[in-house]
């Protein structure tokens, strides 16, 4: 493998970088342009699409003039675009021209003085003529002469030289060209003027320059060689002359026209590929991929030279940064996309930055949003004359989430499939372009703030050796670092190590990593941007792991790390997330267990509940209140058994209104709000409890917390304008047979709620 050298779009300068045979082609169009007739001037058309090899052609033609006679050949570059306006465009050809025959006169040398003699006589009437043609070119353009749809060859020049007769002494313009056409003649040698991307100049310059070549210029034994597409440079001229036909025009002009031959797929494709070898590596389980994306992709869009010099100077500057970080298969497939189908690629981009954060759990997509983007896609395909039918596989080898054969046509569910999502432990392993961890990288080029690669999960089994605290700090460092999707690098790293194969995970120290996971998790909470429906992301990615290390970890060591994590972890929050989850799984607490989501069996559950029941007790009520998720802790104690020794502890307390009203706004958020059922709780009468809280506003009218409290209570009921105190009657009622008013509810008559 070689350092990368960048192409840039140069033309080719030598017949050993000619590929396609271009230089028989140079060969045969030079001693055309040397051996027709020398009587009058010639112009001959290499025409081709931009990219076709144009420019190279051009090049290898002026290497073999340049080979010939130097006394009796001479090859001139013109380069038109460099140039400003009519008068410069004027001055300058006819200097290239005086420099091309001072050339002749020079190679001629001093062997008979004929030649030489005869060149200086050439390059002198060239600078009188070009002299004149100066004010000229100014003043016919002040007067109009050079309109559009003026004829090419007499009528014009009969006018400039008109209008010089009337500027000048001495000869005319006409009887001066004359007589320099003779001098060329008698010359005998052959000029041949080159102007490459002549469809590139602005209408009205190409207009100025043909005219120029065909009408002022149009010398005896000068040849001119034009490139230019065809379609491009017709557009051109109808837009610059105001003519009807751009192509009748461009015949009048060119005598002699000759297409650039057009490279066979699999040159283009075999040289693309032997181009690649020479700076990047791919390994070998990928090779057939890479040749798939080279011969179907590549096939579409390397359709001619400049599409794979583009391409490969494309991946010039991707592959250094990102060698050893991508997989070249995936790599090469978005450059080809990148260049050949502009508008697709914007779309694929997009599409990958809302399928990462929707990996990360950063973001929902709706069937709307779904459709919408399915939509963008096909308009973007049809811009870059791409279908679906004909590309879906091709898709789905490289993005993500790409759904072809099985979907509900009615919704639309082509995109973000959830079908693979097992496949992004795998995905992030060979580095592709479909991993969340690695797919911005194959566009910015260095790792995303939350890109997880192999080195992070080394450095995470390398500190395990450390201990639990030194699993934790890494895990919260990990967490300080977002991307674009505001997901975190230690969210990152938890949804790839769910998906880990199950002979990896047995080789890990799982209980280490388990409890500094755990010891961190509270403080990877923190930030509440990170909260999916009012809970942490990262704790249901922690839970998420610790499902898997269940089903790939034998019973008994499974079951040991998670008691021993129950026992000591720190952060009581997630151990109280964790605590729910398997009071409902288990039907401890609600009507809807689930097998599948226990990480607990029912002897162990009955020891992780004691365990946490005990935690809770120890701490005490109002350590509990305290904490940052103390509505989630509250109800915990009690769905997992604690009812009865809550209710004692908020009896004992409540008496303190300040601190009732406290504590009763504790039992909902911001996010939820408070229920009879949820008060049920707490309290043996919720109703009782309702009524103190308003009898405390009807007092104190302004009291916040009994005015949240009381609107809280009424939303969650969905009233509707209906009779709030008709609800409280019927819940007393079912609350008969039981003790009628609980002794921290206050007076036995509570007022009548509005």
């Amino acid at each position: 493998m070689s350092e990368p050298t960048f192409h840039g779009d140069r033309p080719i300068q030598s017949e050993n970088e000619d590929r396609f045979g271009f230089a028989a082609l140079a060969n045969r169009v030079s001693e055309s342009l040397t051996t027709q007739a020398a009587n009058k001037g010639f112009v001959f058309g290499l025409e081709g699409k931009w990219g076709s090899g144009k420019s190279s052609l051009l090049a290898l033609t002026l290497l073999r003039l340049r080979d010939m006679d130097p006394a009796k050949v001479a090859a001139v570059e013109f380069r038109p675009w460099l140039i400003g306006d009519r008068d410069q465009l004027l001055s300058a050809l006819f200097e290239d021209l005086a420099k091309a025959i001072a050339g002749l006169q020079h190679a001629a040398g001093d062997a008979t003085g004929v030649t030489k003699l005869a060149a200086k006589d050439v390059a002198e009437q060239v600078k009188s003529f070009a002299r004149h043609l100066g004010p000229v070119g100014k003043l016919a353009g002040l007067l109009g002469v050079v309109i559009p749809g003026a004829s090419i060859a007499g009528e014009l020049l009969d006018k400039i030289g008109a209008a010089a007769a009337e500027q000048a002494d001495g000869p005319t313009l006409v009887a001066q060209k004359e007589k320099l056409a003779k001098a060329l003649l008698d010359l005998n040698c052959r000029i041949v003027v080159a102007i490459d991307d002549v469809d590139r100049l602005e209408p009205k310059e190409v207009a100025e320059l043909l005219r120029l070549v065909r009408s002022v210029a149009d010398f005896p034994n000068v040849s001119y060689l034009l490139c230019y597409d065809a379609t491009a440079l017709s557009r051109a001229i109808e837009t610059g002359t105001g003519v009807a036909s751009g192509t009748a025009y461009l015949e009048k002009i060119i005598q002699t026209e000759v297409a650039v031959p057009r490279p066979e797929s699999f040159a283009l494709r075999r040289w693309f590929s032997s181009e690649l070898q020479l700076f990047a590596e791919c390994g070998e389980e990928r090779v057939p991929y890479l040749l798939q994306v080279i011969d179907e992709t590549g096939g579409r869009v390397l359709e001619n030279p400049r599409a794979v010099v583009r391409i490969l100077d494309s991946l010039r500057v991707y592959w250094p940064s990102l060698m050893g970080r991508a997989d070249l298969a995936d790599l090469v497939w978005l450059r080809m996309i990148a260049v050949g189908s502009p508008n697709f690629y914007r779309w694929a981009e997009e599409y990958l930055v809302t399928f990462v954060a929707l990996a990360g759990g950063r973001v929902h997509v709706s069937s709307e949003e779904r459709e919408a983007m399915a939509k963008q896609m096909d308009e973007a395909m049809k811009l870059d004359g791409l279908d679906w039918e004909k590309h879906q596989f091709e898709l789905e080898r490289h993005l993500p989430g790409i759904q072809y054969q099985t979907f509900n046509k009615d919704k639309d569910e082509r995109l973000f499939s959830r079908a693979k999502q097992a496949s992004h432990a795998q995905d992030a392993k060979d580095k592709r372009l479909a991993s969340p961890s690695h797919a911005r990288l194959y566009f910015t080029l260095i790792d995303p703030p939350d890109g997880v690669t192999d080195l992070d999960i080394a450095d995470l089994l390398a500190v395990a050796r450390d201990g639990v605290n030194a699993v934790a700090f890494l895990l919260i460092n990990m967490g300080e670092q977002k991307g674009d999707a505001g997901a975190t690098k230690a969210e990152r790293l938890l949804d790839q190590l769910r998906y880990m194969e199950q002979d990896v995970l047995l080789s890990w120290p799982v209980e280490i990593l388990i409890m500094g996971l755990s010891n961190a998790a509270d403080e990877l909470a923190r930030d509440a941007s990170g909260d999916d429906w009012g809970y942490p992301r990262i704790w249901y990615l922690a839970k998420e792991l610790l499902l898997r290390l269940k089903m790939a970890l034998p019973e008994e060591r499974f079951d040991a790390a998670l008691k021993g994590v129950f026992q000591a972890s720190t952060s009581l929050g997630f151990l109280t997330y964790l605590l729910r989850d398997e009071t409902f799984g288990h039907g401890f607490f609600g009507n809807r267990p689930d097998p599948n989501e226990r990480l607990t069996s029912q002897d162990g559950f009955d020891v992780i509940r004691a365990t946490m029941l005990n935690r809770y007790s120890a701490g005490g009520l109002d350590k509990v209140m305290e904490e940052r998720r103390a509505t989630s802790m509250l109800y915990a104690w009690s769905q997992a058994g604690g009812r009865d020794h809550l209710i004692e502890l908020v009896v004992a307390r409540a008496s303190d209104e300040v601190w009732l009203l406290k504590f009763i706004q504790k039992l909902y958020g911001p996010r939820s709000t408070l229920s009879l059922e949820g008060l049920a709780s707490f309290f043996k009468s919720p109703v009782s409890i309702i009524r103190r809280v308003y009898a405390l506003l009807e007092t104190d009218p302004e009291n916040q917390a009994a005015k949240n409290i009381i609107r809280s209570i009424k939303s969650n009921i969905h009233l509707n304008n209906g009779d709030f105190e008709a609800v409280l009657v019927e819940w007393e009622a079912r609350e008969s047979g039981g003790e009628d008013e609980d002794s921290a509810a206050g007076p036995p008559e509570g007022p009548k709620v509005a």
